[in-house]
């Protein structure tokens, strides 16, 4: 089986700051983590667009995401 490896990149324009930080802490809690461990892990928005964004490996996907990073230009990262 060959295997290829791609770059992805989006802009993405965040309008309610505060509903992607819920979303995200909901989404850490489906994965295992306590409201206190994402809180310890996260760094602000860039945080939270990873933890939607990023599910890792899927299982029968046939793909896993390798790294992820999110820049962000203006406040709020």
């Amino acid at each position: 089986m060959s295997s290829l490896s791609l770059v992805f990149t989006a802009s993405i324009d965040v309008f309610d700051e505060e509903a992607l930080r819920r979303a995200a802490c909901a989404q850490a809690s489906k994965e295992g983590l306590t409201g206190e461990g994402w809180a310890s892990l996260r760094q602000g928005i860039a945080s939270d667009l990873i933890m939607l964004l990023d599910p890792g490996s899927i299982p029968g996907a046939g793909f896993e995401i390798r790294h992820s990073a999110c820049e962000a230009d203006g406040g709020g990262a």
